[in-house]
C-alpha cells in the first residue's frame, strides 16, 4: 500500500497485453498476440505462486458472503487487491448506494441502480444462463441464483440493516410506494440498488468504514488468463483459470465446451466478477461487441396487491454504441 509493487507492474503488463490481443486491436485476429497475452497471466501466475505471501482469492470457505466481504474488508488485510487507490474513510458510500429507504442520523440515496440487463446476466445456481434452466420462475426471480448476485445487488426482498439498531429489514422497492422505491433525493430506476462496497452501517448510529477500490485485484488476473489462453491453446487449458474464480462463491464447474462457448461464458463471468470495478465499458469496446448494436436498458417493477408480480419493463432511454477499429 502507498507504492506500485512489481506485482502491479506484471498485472498492467497481463492486462494490456490482453487488450492488445483482442479484436479492436488485433482486428486479423494475430494467434501470436493471444500467446503472449496468456504468457503475461501464466507469468503472473507462477510469480505469485513461488512466493510465502502470495495474492489469492479472498477466500474463507463461505461463498454466500467471501465475494461482497472481499470489498468491505479493509485493503491493507486484503490478498486479492494487487494495487488500489489510497483507502478512504467515509460514510458517503453508504449514504450514496444504499436503498433510499433507510435513515436516521445519515439518509441514504440510492443513486447507482444496476440494470435487469446485469441481473439476466447471473446464471442460476445449477450453472446455467436463466433462459437455459427449466427451474428458472421469472416470479421468483432472485431465487436460486449465483451468489454473487446477493452479493453484489439489492433486490426486493434483500435483507439489510443494523440488526442492533433495530434497522434490519427486507429492501422493499414495491411500485409505486415501497418504502425503497422512491424519496425526494433518490430513489431507484430500474428496482435495484449496488450492494457491491456498501458496508451495513447504522443510519441512526452510523460509522465511517475504510473503502478501497481495487485497481488490480486477483480475480482479474485469473480471468485475464481465462481468456487469452481459451483463445491461445484451447478451452481445456482454460478452464482451471475460470473455474478457480467460480468455486469461490460456489458455482458449478465449466467443462466440455467449444472455444466460441467458453468465449461467450468469460465474457460473461467478467461482467458479473468484475462489475462496477470500471471494466465493462472497455471490455466490450475491445471485444467490438456491440458494434452497430443498440442497447435497450430494462427495468423491473413489482406490483403488490393480492400477490406480488414482476413486471419488466424498458427504460425510457435507448443507447446506441458503434465502435470502430
Amino acid at each position: 500500500m502507498g507504492r506500485v509493487t512489481g506485482a502491479a507492474a506484471y498485472a498492467l503488463k497481463s492486462r494490456a497485453l490482453l487488450y492488445r490481443a483482442s479484436p479492436l486491436n488485433n482486428p486479423d485476429n494475430t494467434a501470436s498476440y493471444w500467446t503472449v497475452a496468456a504468457q503475461a497471466a501464466k507469468d503472473f501466475i507462477s510469480v505469485n505462486t513461488s512466493r510465502g505471501n502470495h495474492y489469492k482469492l479472498w477466500d474463507t470457505g463461505n461463498p454466500d458472503k467471501d465475494y461482497y466481504e472481499c470489498f468491505v474488508t479493509t485493503p491493507m488485510l486484503n490478498d486479492e487487491f494487487i494495487l488500489c487507490y489510497e483507502p478512504w474513510q467515509t460514510n458517503g458510500i453508504e449514504t450514496s448506494l444504499a436503498p433510499c429507504g433507510f435513515a436516521g442520523q445519515l439518509t441514504s440515496a440510492g443513486r447507482t441502480n444496476p440494470t435487469q440487463n446485469l441481473v439476466d446476466c447471473y446464471e442460476t445456481i445449477n450453472g446455467l444462463p436463466i433462459d437455459q434452466d427449466v427451474t428458472y420462475n421469472p416470479q421468483n426471480p432472485y431465487a436460486n441464483r449465483d451468489p454473487r448476485f446477493d452479493q453484489t445487488i439489492f433486490h426486493h426482498g434483500s435483507m439489510w440493516g443494523d440488526a442492533e439498531q433495530e434497522e434490519y429489514r427486507a429492501v422493499d422497492v414495491s411500485t409505486p410506494a415501497g418504502k425503497d422505491y422512491k424519496e425526494l433525493h433518490g430513489g431507484t430506476n430500474t428496482g435495484y440498488y449496488l450492494k457491491k462496497y456498501v458496508n451495513n452501517i447504522s443510519y441512526k448510529n452510523p460509522s465511517s468504514p475504510i473503502h478501497g477500490w481495487p485497481i488490480y485485484r486477483y480475480g482479474e488476473i485469473l480471468l485475464n488468463a481465462a481468456e487469452a489462453v481459451n483463445e491461445a491453446e484451447g478451452p481445456d487449458a482454460a478452464y482451471t483459470y475460470i473455474n478457480q474464480v467460480r468455486d469461490r462463491v460456489g458455482m458449478p464447474a465449466y467443462s466440455g465446451m467449444s472455444k466460441d462457448q467458453l468465449r461467450e461464458r468469460i465474457r460473461n463471468e467478467r461482467r458479473i466478477e468484475l462489475a462496477f470495478e470500471d471494466h465493462r465499458f472497455f471490455d466490450e469496446r475491445r471485444w467490438k461487441y456491440l458494434k452497430d448494436r443498440i442497447s435497450l436498458l430494462r427495468q423491473i417493477n413489482l406490483y403488490i396487491n393480492s400477490i406480488t408480480t414482476y413486471m419488466e419493463l424498458l427504460l425510457h432511454c435507448q443507447v446506441q454504441f458503434i465502435l470502430t477499429s
